[in-house]
Parts: C-alpha cells; structure tokens; sequence
C-alpha cells in the first residue's frame, strides 16, 4: 500500500507532463526536480523507464474509464459530451498524446481499445447531432472529426468554446456536404 501512494505521486506528475508534452517530456531527471524527490524512488518503483511508461497507461485506463462512464450517462453531444471532454481534459489530452505516438504499440492499442468504446457510446447521439439517419456513415465521419480534433486539439484550445467551435464547423461541412448531395441528385 505504502509503495502504490508514493509510486502515485511520480505518476500523477507524469501523467499531466506527458498529457501536454508526449513521451518526449517525460525524463527521470526532470521528474525528480519537480518533486523534489531523489530519482533513485523513481527506480525502485518503476524499474526503468518502460516500467513507468506502464503505470502511466494503467492510470490512464483508470480515469478513461471514469470519462467513459460520465459519457454513457450524456443526452446530447452539446453541450453534454462537450462539457466532459471538458472535465476530463488532461485524460483527453493524454489520450491524444497516446495517438500522436502511433510508433509505441501498446500506446497506440490502449488508445483505439478507450476509442472504439467511446464510439460505441456516443454513437446514436453523434447520429442525432449531425441529423444523420445512416448510423454507419455518421460513425465513419466520426471517427475522421476526432482524428481532427487529436490534430488540432491542445492545452490552450481545449475549452469549451474552442470545442464548440470545432464540431460546428465539422458539422456544417457535413450538412454542406449532404445539401449539395441532395441539389445534385435533383
């Protein structure tokens, strides 16, 4: 028990700089100086730095786990969905930084396993909001908005206006898209 509340200290620090920096920002060193801890507890803990890269995932797990439960109990992708991407933003932030590190397996698997169940969940709403009646072709824009948030998304825009503004804009490219579908076919 002793171990799990020290360990937890080096990865909640970890966690937050790895969520605004990437695998890049993480060094023993550096981890240390913040906590001014020696970085010999990072070792004993951890083992090496794949060790800790672990425990960040299961933390990570963790609290996708919490967001995935407060997002199956939304009505709406505005403003409810929105306002938990919001609430969670260092998770999501994680989690982008998860998918921006296609070239480390096992982060990139944890992120399209929490991906594929958030799709599940939010699927007849994202349906809903875009006025959508083909269930499939609104999963498959789904799944291209959020490669574009990951893209765009960051520390400084993840807001709720700045999110507000992104999914607008990606569902009037869709209404554009299908309004002139509909004048074509006419």
């Amino acid at each position: 028990m002793e171990k799990s509340k020290n360990s937890s200290v080096w990865t909640e620090v970890g966690y937050e700089i790895f969520a605004a920096e990437g695998i890049d920002g993480i060094q023993v060193e550096r981890l240390a100086r913040i906590l001014a801890l020696n970085k010999s507890g990072f070792y004993h803990y951890f083992g090496d730095l794949e060790g800790y890269c672990d425990e960040l995932i299961n933390l990570h797990k963790s609290k996708a786990d919490l967001y995935l439960a407060e997002v199956a109990t939304i009505n709406a992708i505005d403003p409810d969905y929105f306002n938990v991407i919001v609430k969670h933003r260092i998770p999501v932030l994680f989690h982008l930084q998860l998918i921006r590190s296609q070239n480390n397996i096992m982060f990139y698997k944890t992120a399209e396993k929490i991906d594929e169940q958030e799709g599940i969940l939010i699927g007849e709403l994202w349906s809903d909001y875009l006025g959508f009646r083909d269930h499939a072709l609104a999963m498959r824009y789904f799944a291209i908005v959020r490669d574009m948030l990951y893209a765009r998304l960051s520390f400084r825009n993840l807001t709720f206006p700045g999110l507000r503004d992104l999914m607008t804009e990606a569902k009037a490219v869709m209404q554009q898209i299908t309004k002139n579908d509909a004048h074509a076919e006419v």
